[in-house]
């Protein structure tokens, strides 16, 4: 093996780069007690139809394992937030937490994979589809949109 790390990110385009490396800065200012607003159900038909189109859209090689990468970045940065907060038992008087059930948070990773890929694919998914990805990450898209006066 060489010494030379590869780029996982190298199977996307420059554009996708873009738009990822938008998302990721608008998705490191939030604060990790916001997470639960950004989690959905998204198992509705409309989401896995528009999950088909996305997988088919990735394809396979390198493009798809550099899709894989940036996804377990982004769960990967989530997990390390949510165990870096500060639990409810040890804050006095302070009545809001993140969410501490499991489901909870796989709901949130699960919506945050989407999204990624959504970002990622966005010029080459129909509207329907991005919206049915992004689902409640439409509005901090936005908000990086409008950050950088251009698309995310």
């Amino acid at each position: 093996m060489s010494s030379i790390e590869r780029d996982p990110l190298a199977g996307l385009t420059p554009r996708e780069r873009q738009r990822l490396a938008r998302f990721g800065a608008a998705f490191e200012r939030l604060d990790a007690a916001q997470y639960s607003t950004l989690s959905d159900g998204g198992q509705g038909e409309v989401v896995r139809h528009a999950q088909a189109h996305a997988l088919e859209t990735i394809g396979h090689g390198p493009r798809h394992d550099a899709v894989a990468a940036a996804v377990r970045a982004f769960v990967d940065d989530a997990a390390t937030a949510y165990s870096r907060r500060i639990s409810l038992p040890d804050q006095v008087l302070i009545y809001q937490s993140l969410p501490d059930r499991p489901e909870d948070r796989v709901r949130f990773l699960q919506s945050l994979e989407r999204a990624v890929v959504a970002v990622i694919l966005d010029d080459q998914l129909a509207e329907d589809d991005r919206a049915a990805l992004l689902g409640p990450w439409t509005t901090l898209i936005d908000a990086a949109e409008a950050d950088e006066g251009g698309e995310a």
